[in-house]
């Protein structure tokens, strides 16, 4: 693994360091992923410096690039099983890094071949620099299609069905005397991973928390996205009492959702349905242009009227691994 800022290459007027710590560049990494008009917060540091904290295997290997003491890419990666991953997989949408528009791709072929490890990148979205960028000279590739995420054009237009069904859910929860969905904050993160839990666990299944580090890391990451003004949790309330949660981002025109949780006591009430149709509306009313529902097949989201958008997959191979490969 190569170490600190020791390897450095240099080419048209762009420095290219792997780095062991992206903490000390997190105000540069801001800057960056501000003039990054694709970059979504699942690249952000406020969602991937806690997440590398909780799940630390394996060595990193942090590409960065620079023009004039300017950071205009990043593209932190981890060492698994072999290979170099994108920090966040596993548990994240859209892995990619952060660039500038004009980044050369040229540039990151020269950043993966100075990594002499296989790299593993996928949930790319279609016009991400890493599908432009060539392969680097001499290393083998792997491409192709990856888990595609389910996305809802704004405004929404839903159909007849899915309409009345969000009114009726709506009459049933102000019947049960449930308030009107109400902004949360990142503190109520461990009500949401409560209510998930004891869904799944209905369902004989143990839910994502059942992995402590997940809570830990959330509980830090919807904090400081909370504060760079990212964060979007709605609640369902009767009292004092949360009955459902939705943990929902916004960024650059697109609303993301990530995680939601009802108390399984009231699944007649449809609390999933009022909670998500009504972030629906939140993120219409920002202006977004689409809702996106990430990875999964679920049923439901294509009830609102989500279609896939697909997402890509690029392995590069060095060819002293190519050529190990072969022999074994």
């Amino acid at each position: 693994m190569l170490s600190g800022l020791a390897e450095m290459q240099s080419g048209d007027a762009i420095e290219i360091e792997i780095l062991e710590d992206a903490g000390r560049i997190e105000a540069a990494w801001w800057d960056l992923w501000h003039r990054d008009p694709h970059a979504t917060p699942f690249q952000s540091p406020a969602w991937l410096l806690p997440w590398r904290r909780y799940f630390a295997v394996g060595d990193d290997a942090i590409l960065s690039f620079w023009e004039k003491d300017h950071l205009i890419g990043l593209l932190p990666l981890f060492e698994h099983e072999g290979q170099l991953l994108p920090w966040g997989a596993g548990t994240s949408d859209w892995l990619d890094g952060v660039f500038y528009p004009s980044l050369d791709p040229a540039a990151l072929s020269r950043g993966i071949a100075a990594l002499m490890q296989p790299v593993d990148l996928f949930q790319l979205r279609t016009g991400s620099p890493l599908l432009r960028m060539p392969v680097p000279w001499g290393w083998c590739e792997k491409a192709g299609p990856a888990e595609s995420c389910a996305v809802l054009s704004l405004p929404m237009q839903p159909n007849k069905k899915m309409a009345q069904n969000l009114r009726y859910y709506r009459r049933r929860a102000a019947r049960a005397g449930l308030g009107e969905p109400c902004r949360g904050t990142a503190r109520d993160i461990d009500a949401l991973a409560d209510l998930h839990t004891r869904r799944w666990n209905g369902r004989d299944e143990p839910g994502i928390f059942a992995d402590p580090r997940m809570l830990g890391w959330l509980r830090e990451a919807l904090a400081a996205l909370e504060a760079a003004g990212l964060l979007r949790l709605y609640l369902l309330r009767n009292g004092s009492e949360t009955l459902a949660a939705l943990c929902a981002f916004g960024a650059k025109g697109r609303s993301y959702y990530y995680i939601g949780g009802f108390d399984p006591e009231h699944a007649a009430l449809g609390l999933g349905t009022v909670l998500v149709g009504h972030a629906i509306e939140e993120a219409q009313r920002e202006g977004h242009r689409s809702f996106d529902f990430l990875r999964g097949r679920e049923p439901y989201k294509y009830h609102w009227g989500a279609v896939d958008e697909p997402t890509h997959g690029r392995q590069f191979i060095p060819p002293d691994r190519e050529h190990a490969d072969e022999q074994r």
